[in-house]
């Protein structure tokens, strides 16, 4: 196999993945999962309060948002491609700098209530990926309805 038909290969299996979405069908569930879990998360807090549970809705809400993210719209053109890569583009740069910025502030307020108790803290990777989705989500949704 030569440089050339390797690169190819190569090049076939990115263009591949570049097209890869869900039927517009999996919207409607990824929000039917997203709304559910929601909900029940605020179920588990006031009632049941099982962090096991708590971890589970927590995960099922981020594969409903994954879910309405990848998934097509019911007429998908060149312009909704370009503000699905404007979105994608937007919500990682935003959770980037909440990622960087957010322990510092968490910091800040954590020396000025109890200076002793001060540290720096990790964003989580749930709090990470929630935002990465919902922010991706939303502006997305705001670039279609701005384009209309």
């Amino acid at each position: 196999m030569n440089t050339k038909s390797f690169l190819k290969c190569e090049q076939e299996k990115v263009d591949r993945l570049k097209k890869l979405q869900l039927p517009h069908l999996y919207r409607k569930i990824g929000i039917a999962i997203a709304a559910v879990t929601f909900i029940l998360l605020f179920v588990n807090a006031f009632t049941i309060n099982n962090l096991d549970y708590r971890l589970a809705i927590k995960y099922g809400m981020l594969v409903g948002l994954l879910l309405v993210s990848i998934s097509k719209e019911k007429i998908e053109d060149e312009l909704i491609a370009n503000l699905r890569m404007q979105s994608y583009t937007f919500a990682f740069i935003v959770c980037v700098a909440y990622t960087i910025v957010q322990p510092f502030i968490n910091y800040a307020v954590d020396y000025f209530v109890d200076a002793e108790k001060a540290m720096v803290k990790d964003t989580g990777d749930f709090v990470i990926l929630f935002i990465l989705l919902c922010v991706q989500v939303f502006y997305f949704e705001l670039l279609k309805r701005l384009h209309r």
